[in-house]
């Protein structure tokens, strides 16, 4: 039996994360570097093995490296895998949240250092006779801020924890848009070439009446149609022209191109479906184990409890500071040592507390819906791989070659003087649409398979599953013929 496997989902992707993370701004700070290697390390089990586009590695990218690397890819026909590594490579989007993620590393950093000693010095000058000056020397240090830096890091750690899940959460979400954007591209460009050769077949049936009706055999009626039938073919093309310029125009927002290199080309049609879903046993539990979306709520939920914690201490532990402090007078130096405590007599963190604990029970809440939600937009999306697979597959092996069947049939009847040459371009008219909605189907089933993927990567937010569609074809061949001689 076959399994199941994200091959889409590859390794070089995050190595391109990396690479893409490393060319911001033309240099890289240490601390941003490392948070690129983070994500690249979360994500690394989402990938699997393989390595098509080797140049596309850690650090071997920066600044015009990068953009020479997708002067490269955009020189050559795209496909799904090269779009996605364009996209990692040159979205602002994804470096607008890297530095997100910088900025809960900035916060880490801060809540990890301890606080600064003060100190204080003090000189006087006696008003009286010839008094020499007097000189105080003090060093304060804040021992609660001290006592509370292990809690306050644990609170940023988990803070950071959500937030790098959230990023690479973000990286899956690009490419998961990407290859829908790729993948409408190539619908587009194959419903436009449909478009344009029924245009064809429509102006060879109005120009077959046009030429019958000169010589007298048929009506003014059969020419008035099949000229309907060019108009509405041509505002077709038209509409499939809008579709495939908005596409490509979705596509270059996801890949950041403008100028000259939103001119690349896509010249290989949507893939035929493969059939390698298993039984779907313990799918739901991979989903659950791999969530994104739910490694970021547990970090949120420790952070809600960390901060908790960190409230009902600070709520309870006096508030203390210390220091020495010595004082010259004359010649003579005394030194000395204080305590300051407060006493947490009103404020003992009530509301904070209190804050903190409805922040994680909303967290939690949140938490099992999700889980619920994944595991419902599993169970659809399978199905749905499952449900457009099958009619992609009737419509490629039945229903096709039955429209061409009648096709020939047709031809065969024309060439024996049975039929009219307005039943062949029926007939022919007929595949085409046949042909329009095998695209479609198609569509469907590259946008489910890319949810499921996306699901068992990761990632559920921003999940596009669609209604279904609902197919508009005749059951015969095409509309009645029209009166034709011979």
């Amino acid at each position: 039996m076959k399994t199941w496997s994200s091959s889409r989902w590859k390794r070089p992707a995050a190595g391109t994360l990396v690479a893409s993370m490393l060319t911001l701004g033309g240099c890289v700070t240490v601390p941003l570097a490392n948070d690129a290697r983070d994500v690249h390390t979360t994500l690394s089990a989402r990938w699997t093995p393989g390595d098509p586009m080797a140049g596309l590695t850690s650090e071997a990218l920066r600044g015009e490296d990068a953009d020479a690397a997708v002067r490269a890819l955009l020189a050559q026909p795209l496909t799904a895998d090269t779009a996605v590594r364009i996209a990692l490579l040159n979205n602002r989007d994804l470096r607008a949240a890297m530095h997100a993620l910088g900025v809960a590393t900035g916060n880490l950093v801060q809540m990890s250092l301890p606080p600064n000693p003060e100190v204080e010095l003090e000189v006087r000058k006696p008003t009286r006779g010839g008094e020499p000056l007097q000189g105080d020397i003090g060093l304060e240090y804040d021992l609660s801020e001290l006592i509370l830096l292990p809690q306050r890091r644990g609170v940023a750690q988990a803070e950071r924890a959500a937030e790098r899940a959230l990023t690479a959460g973000e990286v899956l979400h690009l490419a998961y848009r990407t290859r829908l954007g790729f993948y409408e591209v190539q619908a587009r460009h194959q419903q436009l070439e449909l478009r344009n050769r029924a245009l064809q077949v429509a102006q060879a049936g109005y120009g077959t009446a046009v030429e019958l009706e000169k010589a007298g055999n048929v009506r003014a009626l059969e020419v008035a149609t099949e000229r309907s039938a060019v108009e509405s073919a041509r505002l077709a093309v038209a509409e499939a022209e809008n579709a495939l310029l908005d596409s490509r125009e979705a596509l270059n927002v996801l890949l950041g191109l403008f100028g000259p290199r939103t001119q690349w080309t896509v010249d290989s049609p949507l893939a035929d479906p493969v059939n390698d879903l298993d039984s779907g046993e313990g799918l739901e539990a991979r989903a659950i184990e791999a969530s994104l979306d739910l490694a970021e709520l547990r970090g949120r939920m420790e952070a809600a409890d960390r901060r908790h914690r960190l409230a009902r201490t600070e709520g309870f532990l006096p508030h203390l500071s210390g220091g020495f402090h010595g004082e010259k007078d004359e010649d003579r130096w005394e030194m000395g040592a204080h305590l300051t405590v407060g006493l947490p007599l009103f404020d003992r963190k009530q509301g904070v507390r209190m804050a903190a604990l409805s922040s994680r029970e909303s967290l939690k809440a949140r938490y099992e819906a999700t889980a619920t939600a994944i595991r419902a937009s599993l169970r659809q999306a399978r199905g749905r791989v499952e449900s457009t697979e099958r009619r992609a597959r009737h419509v490629r092996d039945v229903l096709l070659p039955a429209r061409r069947q009648v096709l020939d049939e047709t031809l065969l009847q024309y060439n024996a003087m049975q039929v009219g040459v307005f039943e062949v371009l029926r007939a022919q008219a007929a595949v085409t649409d046949t042909a329009s909605t095998y695209v479609e189907t198609l569509l469907d089933y590259h946008r489910a398979r890319s949810a499921l993927e996306q699901l068992l990567a990761g990632r559920h937010q921003g999940l596009e599953l669609g209604s279904i569609r609902v197919s508009s074809m005749s059951a015969s061949s095409g509309p009645a013929a029209a009166a034709d001689a011979h």
